[in-house]
């Protein structure tokens, strides 16, 4: 509860005026409704989590859980928000991302199942089935929303739902013909609009990822365009509201360094510089339709974030750039400039003990061809004369050698190098090792007329 009301109050520092609360998804479900107990007692817990790079499917084997906030503490989240004029708007996600709330109860679903909180990430294919029981389940669930938050807007996910069991559920397809949708795209467009309609009936308004564009827009809705800024124009030109959140631009659970020197990520690049250079109101409207862009967000997911240390770590310094593309004040051409105030706010940050990510300081490498062979260039956003290095693979401290020009590498060896500033550590320690052979910094020239003769020489068995 402490670190969420501390995130908040870095919104309300640099002037964001929403807190966007993914509350449910495949791993967890992480609000109380108290109409339907198991969604806490069974869904808030899962057996193990995926831990490392995704591609190893590795498992810490550590229960996880029951975790999630009460009613009372959402309430007590919602005050504090509001006294700092900011806006919390919940996510319930629907019809996929549906695993935790479909352990609690699996009659919801296309199959028996039975299912259980997911241990890994991803995408998976059971979902929400669009059955009465399944819309009295979620106008239930969305009452009880509803009545904690009090924002315009209520977040109902539409994103990443497979169609594979709706494809095998004779149910989805006796809907499809009964409705005449043309297919399983159309019957998500079905299922977001039933939810929109009664959504609407109480007064508020319902906002998804760009998916919910499948088969058809529903007609009040608004589009949080995530997957690129495509889904945010299509709304904007059909008269729709839009929040600006490409995963290119805004997901802060990407890297923001070089990975060798940085926590485990989710991947991706998104440096301070990409932040900054981003522009939310697409070149493609015109000036009527760009007054449905509402504005920009920015995305951290959490499934490789383990402490609040790494969350600060994660959305500072970039959150200093958001909120300058948010107010329109970002000019990319002047980026050195906004960086010049970064590093100033860095003392600020210093004194709240904030874990801030240093990658503005790290060092680049670069190999470059050199009389002897190949040398190694370093250099730094920040001055020249700050950088040290070493080539013996020791870690470089204030006293090591100053970098002034490229480093021949005549033999293997490794660099290290960091930048300093008044004799202290200020960037991360870059690493890049050198293997000199025979072949190092030579041309190579591919021989074609050899290889043709191999091609027609007679096949090899195997």
């Amino acid at each position: 509860m402490e670190e969420v009301k501390q995130y908040i109050d870095y919104l309300a520092m640099y002037k964001l005026n929403t807190f966007h609360w993914h509350l449910t998804d495949d791993q967890g479900w992480r609000i109380e409704i108290k109409k339907y107990p198991k969604l806490t007692q069974i869904g808030s817990k899962r057996k193990e989590s995926m831990i490392g790079v995704y591609v190893d499917n590795t498992f810490d084997g550590k229960p996880y859980g029951p975790y999630f906030y009460t009613q009372d503490q959402i309430r007590d989240v919602v005050k504090y928000a509001q006294d700092r004029h900011i806006t919390v708007v919940p996510e319930i996600e629907m019809p996929g991302h549906a695993l935790a709330a479909l352990s609690a109860y699996p009659e919801l679903a296309c199959t028996k199942g039975p299912f259980e909180p997911a241990t890994k990430w991803g995408v998976f294919d059971d979902v929400f089935c669009p059955k009465e029981e399944t819309f009295t389940f979620l106008e239930n669930v969305l009452n009880e929303v509803m009545q904690l938050f009090p924002s315009q807007y209520i977040h109902i996910g539409g994103d990443e739902c497979p169609k594979t069991r709706w494809k095998e559920c004779a149910h989805c397809q006796e809907l499809i013909k009964k409705y005449n949708l043309k297919d399983e795209h159309g019957l998500q467009s079905y299922f977001i609009q039933r939810i929109e309609k009664y959504v609407n009936s109480k007064g508020r308004k319902i906002i998804g990822w760009d998916e919910i564009l499948e088969g058809g827009l529903a007609p009040n809705a608004a589009v949080m365009s995530w997957t690129g800024i495509k889904g945010g124009v299509e709304a904007a030109k059909s008269g729709h509201f839009a929040v600006m959140t490409p995963g290119a631009y805004c997901y802060f659970d990407h890297y923001q360094g070089d990975p060798a020197t940085e926590p485990n990520a989710f991947g991706g690049f998104t440096p301070l510089d990409k932040v900054y250079s981003y522009q939310p109101v697409p070149e493609e409207l015109n000036v009527t339709q760009s007054k449905y862009i509402l504005g920009v967000q920015a995305n951290l997911w959490t499934e490789y974030i383990l402490d609040f240390k790494q969350v600060q770590y994660m959305i500072f310094p970039r959150m200093l750039a958001l909120s300058e593309v948010a107010w329109g004040t970002s000019d990319a051409k002047n980026y050195k400039e906004f960086e010049r105030r970064v590093i100033n706010e860095f003392e600020t940050l210093d004194k709240m003990s904030v874990h801030y990510a240093r990658s503005i300081y790290n060092i680049n490498g670069k190999v470059m061809a050199a009389d002897n062979g190949i040398a190694y260039e370093l250099s730094t956003s920040q001055s020249p004369s700050g950088v040290r290095y070493t080539v013996n693979g020791a870690d470089p401290s204030a006293a090591s050698p100053a970098y002034t020009n490229p480093i021949p590498v005549q033999k293997s060896m490794t660099i290290k190098s960091a930048y300093f500033e008044n004799r202290q550590l200020k960037s991360a320690i870059s690493s890049q090792d050198f293997t000199v052979s025979k072949t190092t910094g030579k041309k190579l020239r591919w021989n074609s007329n050899r290889m043709k003769t191999i091609l027609s020489a007679e096949p090899l068995h195997w």
